[in-house]
């Protein structure tokens, strides 16, 4: 595979990027753990996103239990 065809798959877009761009769409809303490692296919969310963080990208997290479940959701803040 040329590395043109690799990019155009989307093979060169990062983990990282995947993730911003997702927060980007849902500015000022949550978007679950799951909703990111969907659109990424990182199993570390939460190092991604301090990855983010540490690039100067405000996300704020909140943890919701639901029956004894706990769901982690982000949302970048406004820029």
């Amino acid at each position: 595979m040329k590395q043109t065809e690799y990019k155009s798959r989307g093979g060169g877009d990062s983990q990282c990027n995947r993730i911003l761009r997702t927060l980007l769409g849902e500015t000022g809303r949550w978007v679950s753990m799951i909703s990111l490692w969907r659109v990424s296919g990182a199993m570390a969310v939460h190092s991604r996103i301090a990855d983010l963080r540490k690039r100067g990208h405000g996300i704020t997290q909140k943890s919701l239990r639901v029956n004894g479940v706990v769901h982690s959701y982000y949302k970048l803040e406004n820029i």
